[in-house]
């Protein structure tokens, strides 16, 4: 069976998040749970990954955390729809890039749903509006099993990026759902699509969802 748990975290600190990513992590190499799809948005965050350079952090006015991910620096908080996936690889017979190309199904087949036309591109991950970023993408793998993902601007404050050079590139590369679509759709609407394409794309034929932990 093909079995995935959905938990929605709400509002939740960044390391608390983090804990519980890990918590999974162990539980699904010792086979105690299934894979997981962990829904968030945290408190104003600045989250560094592996490639960042030091000249992508402008300022320190939002709470820096350097962690384990790929990519660099990118900002996270209200109105930020995040997915943490944790997911055995093997048993889900993919590899890191099939897994990275289907995140990106994923969210462009939620724009598009939303009536937005959305894009990947070979220079960079993440999901792309024209010449504007709407979502990031940044995993690190652990034995085969996955965690960290990926993050949708939907109602986000995008002058918070002012902080950072958003994966290398200048703030104002940064977009979100309700800036393009004059804030017609709520973040409820946005999650509920998202796990259904996520359940589609990765042919999920059995979802639970465990709400808030």
């Amino acid at each position: 069976m093909n079995n995935l748990n959905i938990i929605d975290l709400g509002l939740t600190e960044y390391q608390r998040a983090l804990e519980i990513q890990k918590t999974l992590v162990k539980d699904r190499l010792s086979n105690l749970t299934t894979d997981t799809l962990l829904l968030v948005e945290h408190p104003h965050v600045v989250t560094l990954g592996k490639q960042t350079n030091p000249e992508d952090v402008l300022n320190n006015s939002i709470p820096i955390i350097k962690i384990d991910r790929g990519g660099s620096a990118t900002y996270h908080g209200p109105g930020q729809l995040i997915g943490y996936i944790i997911m055995d690889l093997k048993n889900k017979g993919i590899s890191v890039p099939v897994l990275i190309s289907k995140i990106h199904e994923i969210i462009i087949l939620t724009l598009n749903e939303l009536g937005i036309k959305a894009k990947r591109r070979k220079d960079n991950t993440g999901v792309w509006i024209d010449e504007k970023k709407i979502a990031s993408i940044g995993l690190s793998v652990r034995n085969w099993i996955t965690y960290h993902g990926f993050s949708l601007n939907v109602n986000t404050d995008l002058e918070k990026f002012n902080t950072i050079r958003p994966c290398g590139y200048d703030s104002q590369v940064m977009t979100s759902i309700n800036s393009i679509k004059r804030n017609q759709y709520s973040e409820e609407l946005v999650k509920k699509k998202i796990i259904n394409n996520f359940s589609k794309v990765f042919e999920y034929n059995r979802i639970k969802s465990l709400g808030k932990n």
